[in-house]
């Protein structure tokens, strides 16, 4: 199979160098078109613009459009908040999704994510919508023997197939039916958006729970998933941190497919970010970002400034 991928033009568009002291994220990404240019510790941006996921399970569309204003938005941004020694940060593009089938979009999804795990890449996953984690996390199965994977979400995400097919509400129990990570961690999950019987059904299958409630109850979001962070990569295990824009308090980010009236703050969410590269976390996908429903572009920024967040992250492991 030879998975489709469109090349992201937005960069070309962004002035190599303005001044010598204001050189911005989007002068230092590098346009690749080929997996055999990356090199092992460097960062892939890839896009996967698409909401078919989103509308199976009944939300509103509009995610397709994140993987541009996420990109535009990152793109402003200084360099100077990534550190002094910098990581080389790749764009492979989007995979193209226009006429077809979530299926063929998943396949070539998870042959890419596997591609570059076996390069020795970080990757970053810009959605659409939250039916990408699933093979993301397949990828990471195979590419690694001993995994974890954490949801940062109000949702479980453990709903039945829409008639046999996925969708943004089910990739968590895909992956516990067919991925079987060593470790899972649904960290935020919201007691009025959580089914019973999808409770059960996470830790009848090896996952845990950390409550939103639990975790402000105990204070600092960021400091608790830090610990967890480095559990996990004292254990060995590779990992996959999979960001969920509805975890965001609505005031912070109104952009989302399903916004929520309380949340993590743009800060915690962040410093969330930060911590998920510094941990070495292998796979990080942000998604849920719909520009159609934004304010003034607020939550394509603050995903933006995630992922520049989880790159100045990486680099501190250099």
């Amino acid at each position: 199979m030879n998975p489709q991928i469109v090349p992201y033009e937005g960069w070309s568009k962004i002035p190599k160098q303005r001044e010598i002291l204001d050189i911005r994220i989007g002068s230092i990404i590098q346009i690749t078109t080929s997996i055999q240019d990356i090199s092992e510790g460097d960062i892939v941006l890839l896009g996967i613009p698409q909401d078919i996921g989103v509308e199976r399970n009944g939300g509103r569309k509009g995610a397709a459009q994140a993987p541009f204003t996420v990109r535009e938005c990152l793109g402003k941004f200084s360099v100077n908040g990534l550190g002094k020694q910098k990581v080389v940060v790749h764009d492979i593009g989007n995979i193209m999704c226009e006429g077809r089938t979530l299926e063929d979009i998943r396949a070539d999804h998870q042959a890419i994510i596997l591609a570059l795990l076996e390069k020795g890449a970080n990757i970053v996953v810009i959605g659409g919508g939250h039916d990408n984690a699933f093979p993301s996390t397949q990828a990471l199965r195979h590419a690694c023997s001993r995994f974890a994977v954490i949801n940062i979400d109000p949702h479980l995400d453990v709903r039945e197939l829409n008639e046999g097919k996925g969708h943004s509400g089910s990739p968590f129990r895909e992956m516990l039916e067919q991925a079987k990570p060593e470790l899972f961690i649904e960290f935020g999950t919201q007691q009025f958006s959580a089914a019973t019987h999808h409770r059960d059904f996470v830790i009848e299958s090896g996952g845990s729970i950390i409550p939103y409630e639990h975790i402000r109850l105990v204070g600092n979001p960021a400091l608790q998933l830090s610990e967890l962070l480095v559990g996990i990569e004292q254990g060995g295990m590779a990992l996959h941190v999979s960001f969920d824009m509805d975890a965001v308090n609505a005031a912070y980010a109104p952009g989302v497919s399903a916004s929520a009236p309380i949340g993590f703050t743009a800060d915690e969410i962040v410093q969330m970010a930060y911590n998920a590269g510094a941990s070495g976390a292998r796979i990080i996908d942000i998604v849920e970002v719909n520009p159609q429903f934004d304010i003034d572009q607020r939550t394509s920024r603050l995903a933006a400034l995630m992922i520049a967040s989880c790159i100045a992250g990486w680099n501190t492991r250099l």
